[in-house]
């Protein structure tokens, strides 16, 4: 999604295009309400979802004990982190047996024999291994059992979005508005009430900002309603027990 575009959106719905307002830069009001407000509660429900691929030597462990092993994840400057949804062996990396653990295809066969070799040894282990496991302790603390077969790892993760919306997809424009603009009426209405209309060019123009009171109660419903369905959208965590 597009900042520019959402804000100009917002205002189209509230009638705020083009007229003057008590606010200074209404635009700026709006984009603060995003960053602070609307943007950290959206993603907690609608999550972006990323992967990173990353040796455990490269992580700060904190902890090893006979089945497990705690690390403390990459420190996320700009975008918080919220979730883990899975933790696997990166397959490139499992015991070596990836497309070019089995050696030069002149000498030890062809490229074909080799992969399908390496596939089934990697089928094999699989099988043979106890299922990795772990448990995500905010902020960034995470816990991993029964990790023996290699130390390189597929971690999917939930971030929070990002402050231009571009991480935002567009099959969720619909529901991150819906939050956004009960955001802007609950939090610009303390303002605009004080004035029964604004002066434009062409005229008085009343607000009727009237409705605009109920918002907040707006907002508690859709978030229980989110609180309800949010979790159909999410991937189970595999969390060890």
């Amino acid at each position: 999604m597009n900042l520019s575009n959402i804000i100009t959106r917002v205002k189209l719905k509230l009638g705020l295009i083009n007229i003057a307002t008590p606010f200074v830069n209404l635009d700026e009001a709006i984009v603060e309400i995003i960053n602070s407000i609307t943007l950290p509660d959206f993603s907690i429900y609608y999550p972006a979802k990323e992967t990173i691929r990353i040796h455990t030597k490269d992580l700060q462990r904190i902890e090893k004990e006979e089945t497990y092993e705690t690390f403390l994840l990459p420190e996320f400057k700009e975008r918080k982190l919220l979730y883990v949804f899975d933790v696997t062996y990166d397959d490139s990396c499992l015991s070596g047996l990836g497309y070019y653990g089995g050696g030069m295809p002149l000498i030890a066969g062809s490229t074909i024999n080799q992969a399908m070799l390496a596939n089934a040894s990697a089928s094999l282990i699989s099988m043979m291994l106890p299922k990795l496991t772990f448990e995500f302790i905010a902020p960034r603390t995470l816990r991993i059992w029964n990790m023996y077969s290699s130390s390189k790892l597929k971690i999917d993760m939930g971030m929070e979005h990002d402050k231009s919306l571009a991480t935002i997809p567009d099959t969720c424009r619909g529901s991150f508005l819906d939050l956004l603009i009960l955001d802007v009426k609950d939090n610009l209405y303390p303002t605009f009430k004080q004035y029964s209309e604004i002066n434009t060019a062409i005229g008085n123009i009343n607000l009727k900002i009237d409705d605009w009171a109920n918002a907040e109660s707006e907002r508690k419903d859709l978030i229980n309603q989110w609180n309800d369905t949010y979790h159909l959208d999410l991937p189970n965590p595999q969390y060890y027990y």
